[in-house]
């Protein structure tokens, strides 16, 4: 269970970077402090169901974007450089879109 939370971790740490805020920041807007945004970006400390919601909704992303896979794989995006990975998302966003349309 702890590589699901250093995975979980991981994930917030990139999402915060793309958004250009620093852990003080994260921790400012969802109730915690620095060391616990520090804490859980190193997996060392789980977080709460209902945090999920709150880090997604200060991060901008989807809550689903946070969460590991359930089996252990690292997401292909993840793979990418950072600069390149937003650009992929867009261009996988706009294709679900398209197909959502039929």
């Amino acid at each position: 269970m702890d590589g699901f939370y250093e995975a979980f971790g991981e994930r917030v740490r990139k999402a915060r970077a793309a958004q250009g805020m620093n852990q003080q920041e994260l921790g400012s807007a969802v109730g915690l402090n620095r060391t616990s945004i520090s804490n859980i970006e190193k997996g060392r400390q789980r977080v709460a169901l209902h945090m999920l919601f709150e880090f997604a909704a200060v991060l901008q992303v989807d809550a689903e974007s946070l969460l590991p896979a359930p089996d252990g794989r690292s997401d292909v995006l993840d793979e990418l450089p950072e600069d390149a990975r937003g650009w992929a998302q867009n261009v996988l966003a706009n294709a679900q879109k398209e197909a959502d349309r039929g």
